[in-house]
């Protein structure tokens, strides 16, 4: 029987419980708080909204949120982040991925501004780097994506837009730190304990632990392996 989860507590607590946990499905059985949680509970703007819990989860550094389960969003653990870091991270720092060509260039120009400013959100970024929706906002995007994928930047919480007027308008959106800056003390630690091997087949085995119904090899491949 799926839980049906009412509050942010119960949300954390339930992730805990997995260790990871999805926004929307993935795979079939895979738990998700779309699943979890009743349809009229969403985009209300209230406390009870599951679209504020995870900004807030986020914000107050209870779990990690943000394209971090092969690049679809989801929730980790402070039990689970340094496994999926060892998982996901290059092994390499960013110049020496920079002189080996193996990201775009619109990925080493996000990294450096996250670098010099920070905290960004996605118009922060698009205004930085002169792209628009209908110019050159799609490569960045992707680029944004990768490096949480990747485990270079993560979801920071949420914050609203201003008008001229200094008015707060719209819904909140999304506000990016480096990883390095946002993990609270103790989270990395064991990161450099595990192979990618390694890292990779305990969250395969915990996933496909989570219900009889979880594919393994889907869920691999949900996750880019």
């Amino acid at each position: 029987m799926t839980v049906m989860l009412s509050t942010c507590a119960d949300f954390v607590e339930r992730v805990e419980e997995f260790g990871f946990m999805s926004l929307s499905p993935i795979v079939p059985g895979f738990p998700s708080l779309g699943d979890e949680t009743p349809e009229n509970l969403w985009h209300i703007g209230l406390d009870t909204d599951p679209w504020r819990w995870k900004d807030r989860a986020a914000e107050e550094k209870r779990l990690a949120y943000g394209c971090i389960l092969g690049g679809h969003k989801g929730f980790v653990t402070q039990r689970m982040y340094p496994i999926f870091y060892a998982a996901f991270h290059p092994m390499l720092v960013m110049p020496e991925r920079g002189i080996n060509g193996t990201f775009k260039q619109s990925t080493w120009q996000l990294w450096q501004l996250f670098e010099e400013r920070g905290t960004l959100t996605t118009g922060q970024i698009r205004k930085a780097l002169g792209v628009s929706r209908k110019r050159g906002a799609s490569a960045v995007d992707t680029a944004i994506r990768q490096l949480q994928a990747e485990y270079y930047i993560t979801v920071d919480g949420s914050e609203r837009k201003i008008n001229a007027k200094g008015e707060f308008y719209g819904w909140a959106v999304n506000r990016y730190r480096r990883v390095a800056d946002w993990a609270p003390e103790g989270w990395l630690d064991e990161a450099k304990e595990w192979s990618v091997e390694e890292a990779r087949a305990l969250i395969l085995d915990d996933g496909a632990a989570m219900s009889n119904r979880v594919d393994r090899q889907e869920l691999a491949k949900k996750l880019g392996w």
